[in-house]
């Protein structure tokens, strides 16, 4: 307790998640903005994601195809991505904004940058050069 009060103690709890969520934000917020949007479509026409854009999903997929080879390439996957994600989730349901899904269409990105990262490894591995 702080200050022997249970108020208190909970006021700094509150305070101390509200500042964790703001740098959780800002640092995602930067390391996202400069993603190559034109690999989403290059991955698209590939036949790597749906026809059908869906961003929720589609990040979810790549999550998943990205945690199934990661161990292989030695891709250590980010947690603030997922935090941001789910933050991002939750602002977007609370008061839905333009704004909100360009940066989850921007993290979708991100993370479709890391699929080819953890893909061209794979290939490296499965096909080396002498």
């Amino acid at each position: 307790m702080i200050l022997g009060s249970q108020f208190f103690s909970a006021l700094v709890l509150l305070f101390g998640a509200a500042v964790l969520a703001y740098t959780t934000f800002s640092f995602a917020h930067v390391k996202i903005t400069d993603a190559d949007m034109e690999e989403l479509d290059r991955m698209r026409s590939e036949g790597l994601l749906p026809a059908t854009p869906d961003t929720i999903a589609d990040f979810q997929l790549l999550r998943k195809k990205i945690s199934d080879i990661a161990p292989a390439v030695y891709l250590r996957q980010e947690a603030w991505l997922y935090s941001y994600f789910y933050l991002l989730r939750a602002a977007r349901w609370a008061r839905p904004s333009a704004w909100l899904d360009r940066e989850l269409h921007r993290l979708h990105a991100h993370q479709a940058h890391h699929y080819r990262v953890a893909l061209t490894r794979l290939h490296a591995l499965q096909y080396p050069t002498v």
